[in-house]
């Protein structure tokens, strides 16, 4: 993986203003990582923190939107402890208090012009940031002691491919760095916590909830795959799914019937707004977002309604 000079972090709403900045700080030179750079297949929240911490500056774009975005604050907080964050505010805001007294360029009525001195005091800062962190780098890495390397068997294998099943065992069972993690980890346990999630309604009524945290799961007919959707037209690996920077994210598996947002066919990884359809084969889901309570709420809910409508069907077929 080659480095990065430039993450970007930025809301899903801001998402044009963040296309100028990738585009502006290409046009200077720069290396640039951002979401869009995403590809088909790849596991999303293992990705973005592995840029996050390759990359030499992380841009945070604060804006109403990303200042209550938990994501870019992870991302912001992670960036400060290694010294990479460059902030910029793009829209006036209150920024978090623990951001507050660190210098932002002040670029809210900035639309792209290179020419405006404020953008090119921004990027004189990031070549110095830049500058700074490679030689900090260069010095850790020279003082670091050198390690004969264990002798390893060689082992025979397949090249993988996206989607193949040795990426998931791969990332489940990868010893975790000493690093903070991306998702606040109250949140997994907190029932006010807003969460993504795939709404199904059933048949025979209620609806089922599909809760998706930061890491990348596999939907298909059967098992293994981490979301079963058991329908006739749904490949037994059917497609990926993931957050990246607090968006929803969506990439096919190569299915037979083919992975739909909003009626259209996706060829590689997608954005899934909040309030579109998610169509696999003849399978519909919808994107939510709800607390974590409410989801499991409404889960139980549809099951007790599935398992009446099911206990009624079969009296129903006793009788006659």
């Amino acid at each position: 993986m080659s480095a990065t000079d430039i993450f970007i972090s930025y809301a899903r709403t801001d998402r044009p203003a963040a296309r100028i900045f990738a585009e502006r700080f290409a046009e200077e030179g720069f290396s640039v990582w951002w979401d869009a750079s995403l590809h088909s297949g790849e596991t999303f929240d293992e990705v973005i923190e592995q840029r996050l911490r390759d990359a030499k500056a992380v841009v945070v774009l604060w804006s109403p939107r990303s200042v209550a975005s938990r994501w870019v604050r992870a991302e912001a907080t992670l960036a400060d402890r290694r010294n990479k964050l460059a902030p910029a505010i793009i829209e006036p805001c209150d920024r978090p208090i623990i951001f507050e007294l660190t210098h932002a360029a002040e670029l809210s009525d900035w639309h792209g012009d290179k020419d405006d001195p404020r953008w090119q005091a921004f990027v004189v800062d990031l070549h110095h940031l830049i500058d700074a962190v490679r030689a900090r780098e260069g010095a850790e890495a020279a003082a670091a002691p050198k390690e004969a390397p264990a002798p390893v068997a060689p082992v025979s294998r397949q090249p993988l491919r996206p989607g193949n099943d040795d990426v998931i065992v791969a990332k489940k069972v990868r010893a975790p760095e000493p690093v903070p993690s991306l998702v606040p980890q109250a949140a997994e346990d907190d029932p006010a916590a807003e969460v993504h999630c795939l709404q199904r309604e059933h048949a025979i009524g209620g609806e089922e909830l599909f809760v998706i945290d930061s890491t990348g799961l596999k939907m298909g007919r059967t098992a293994p795959a981490d979301i079963v959707i058991a329908d006739k037209s749904v490949s037994r690996e059917h497609c990926m799914i993931g957050l990246a920077n607090d968006e929803l994210l969506v990439s096919d598996l190569n299915s037979t019937n083919g992975t739909y947002v909003d009626g259209e066919r996706i060829a590689r990884a997608t954005i899934l707004p909040a309030g579109s359809e998610l169509r696999l084969g003849q399978a519909v889901l919808t994107h939510v977002l709800c607390t974590r309570g409410d989801a499991a709420r409404r889960n139980a809910e549809g099951a007790e309604i599935r398992a009446a409508g099911a206990l009624g069907g079969a009296r129903l077929a006793a009788s006659s």
